[in-house]
């Protein structure tokens, strides 16, 4: 595959290779997808998680200003004593 970059992506991939972290454009263009991909399902994982909490609240399971309150200062209490 052959793939044409605007003038500034291309200074910007000859960079990072004169840096010393990447070998050659391959490398730059592989971690750059691999980090779009990651992007992408961190992208659907958080959406999974929104439509939840919306199913939460819709049906009625949702906490106190109290209960939250509650529930964090005793998460912050077992996080400090390495739970």
């Amino acid at each position: 595959m052959t793939v044409t970059l605007p003038a500034a992506l291309e200074t910007f991939v000859s960079q990072k290779i004169a840096s010393g972290l990447y070998r050659d454009a391959d490398e730059v263009v592989a971690e750059s997808l691999g980090l779009l991909r990651q992007e992408e399902r961190w992208k659907v994982a958080a959406a999974a998680k929104i439509d939840a909490g919306l199913r939460d609240l819709e049906e009625g399971r949702v906490l106190t200003e109290e209960q939250s309150q509650a529930q964090m200062a005793e998460f912050k209490t077992r996080w400090r004593a390495g739970a």
